[in-house]
């Protein structure tokens, strides 16, 4: 029997769940190159890069981008076996992801596990025989942890370990699946440019340390601009003001000598009595 195409662009069952291993994805083709691009007829691939998902039970499906993935046939949920040939995404994988994984990526694929980062070692998986990988720092986008380094959905992990594999592509098709999917691209570009065809382990940790170090040192100045920034500016114009009386001090000649032999009490004396 013939396998049945999908188009995800312009597919509206979502709701349908589907298995990854008896369907075809077929996603756009890079942007077009003619100027009339109006006219001319969207092409498309196919989407052949193995996703797969070990599922833990341990968040809520519907909040999931997992289980959202499944769903709609993007990656296929399996169970964990200790000779898995492609790219296992562990938080203490043995190396960071890089360009370097191409081929086993495009050959045997990619599978992250579904569960707390905090239970990980709980699950006494046996992993010596798989190429296991982490990704480097990057910030995740997704709606419960907006903002926060390294608190990726399983759809950001998918979506990183393509882009620094040389599948950029895929990744960014993996993304136009959720609202806030474009983002993550977005506010990690400059990270993603500095990884991009890095192979190199040493220059991948050296990057990711120089880059939070960076923002670490930004946000101490940050922190000092916010909390002293006024009082440093009420100083300065201080310094500014005794600096001015002083020029101006000179500039009248004025000779305080004239004014040394005065008592004060007396003065103040004569004064008090001119007041009566």
């Amino acid at each position: 029997m013939k396998k049945k195409h999908h188009n995800y662009k312009f597919n509206g069952n979502k709701n349908k769940r589907y298995n990854n291993q008896k369907k075809v994805i077929l996603i756009p083709k890079s942007p077009k190159n003619s100027d009339d691009e109006e006219n001319q007829e969207q092409e498309y691939e196919e989407f052949t890069i193995k996703l797969s998902m070990l599922y833990f039970d341990q968040c809520d499906p519907k909040k999931c981008t997992g289980k959202k993935m499944e769903r709609l046939g993007l990656l296929s949920e399996i169970k964990f076996y200790p000779n898995y040939g492609g790219i296992l995404l562990t938080p203490n994988g043995k190396k960071i992801c890089s360009i370097e994984d191409h081929d086993i990526i495009k050959n045997k694929g990619i599978c992250v596990i579904d569960c707390s980062w905090a239970k990980f070692n709980e699950l006494n998986l046996n992993l010596s025989k798989i190429e296991t990988r982490a990704l480097p720092f990057m910030v995740a986008v997704n709606p419960v942890n907006f903002g926060k380094a390294f608190k990726l959905t399983c759809a950001e992990a998918f979506a990183a370990c393509l882009f620094l594999g040389g599948f950029e592509h895929e990744a960014k098709f993996i993304m136009n699946h959720f609202k806030w999917g474009e983002n993550f691209f977005n506010i990690n570009q400059e990270l993603f440019n500095k990884y991009k065809n890095v192979a190199s382990q040493e220059e991948l940790k050296n990057i990711q340390e120089k880059y939070i170090n960076d923002e670490l040192e930004n946000k101490r100045k940050r922190k000092l601009s916010d909390g002293l920034g006024d009082l440093e500016k009420e100083i300065r114009e201080e310094e500014e003001r005794e600096k001015e009386e002083n020029e101006y001090e000179e500039d009248e000649k004025i000779d305080m000598n004239i004014f040394k032999n005065i008592n004060v009490d007396e003065l103040t004396d004569q004064l008090t009595k001119n007041d009566i």
